[in-house]
């Protein structure tokens, strides 16, 4: 059984999310999805505050890319 996280990362990746988080980093924690800055040193404050607001929970940053934008995945 997938957890809340999980479901809501294949969520985002699906390609039927919010316009609003295309082409963005973005970082759920406590099941919420929360848009990280472009700027790094601001994105490093937004995540120590969640991660002190929520000090049970793992963060997981990914990447939500455009509709239309493939990502080329290699196995070997």
């Amino acid at each position: 059984m997938k957890t809340q996280e999980e479901k809501i990362i294949t969520s985002l990746l699906s390609g039927r999310t919010a316009k609003k988080y295309e082409g963005r980093q973005v970082v759920t924690m406590g099941g919420k999805v929360y848009i990280l800055p472009y700027d790094d040193k601001k994105s490093k404050d937004v995540l120590n505050k969640l991660i002190s607001k929520h000090p049970k929970a793992t963060p997981t940053i990914t990447f939500v890319p455009k509709h239309g934008t493939y990502i080329l995945i290699l196995n070997r």
